[in-house]
């Protein structure tokens, strides 16, 4: 008899552990599709006008800025969890640009001047606006803050340092 409920204590203890094993494991991240499918659905809910690309999880939005006529926006979803969604736009060339410190730090001042968004060199030396958000947390209103965010800093930017670019 004490045997036996013994057994039920360890049977019903490893079941236990068990469940709150199973239960600390993080639900799995939405897969890339889905998260594909819900951007491009906030794209259409703000009426959009998007263009695919080479790639399955990468789109862009032109849009008409006051300083620059095409701004166009470029959207990129990742793994990252956290930061799975990538806003930016390319404002200049890296030909463009004048190699003087004077000018790198207009571009500097700028970037503390900005809320929300990160301004830098991309991987070719290009100057590019940027935001990090997440499709965990993204509704067509946190979509299209973003957006606008990247659009509206990267008109301004390009608005003040206009007249120190190259041909």
């Amino acid at each position: 008899m004490m045997n036996l409920r013994i057994r039920l204590y360890a049977g019903v203890f490893a079941l236990f552990a068990a469940l709150c094993f199973f239960s600390a494991i993080p639900a799995r991240a939405q897969s890339m599709e889905a998260k594909t499918a819900r951007l491009v659905s906030l794209m259409r809910d703000n009426n959009y006008a998007y263009k695919t690309t080479s790639s399955p999880t990468v789109f862009v939005i032109h849009l008409t800025g006051t300083h620059l006529s095409d701004v166009k926006v470029v959207l990129a979803l990742g793994d990252d969890e956290d930061s799975d969604l990538v806003i930016f736009v390319t404002v200049v060339e890296k030909r463009r640009m004048p190699a003087t410190a004077d000018f790198r730090f207009k571009l500097l001042k700028a970037n503390h001047e900005y809320d929300q968004v990160k301004i830098g060199f991309d991987g070719d030396d290009d100057l590019s606006v940027r935001a990090d958000g997440s499709m965990r947390l993204a509704d067509a209103v946190y979509l299209k803050h973003l957006v606008e965010q990247i659009k509206s800093s990267s008109d301004e930017l390009y608005g003040k340092i206009q007249p120190d670019l190259l041909p």
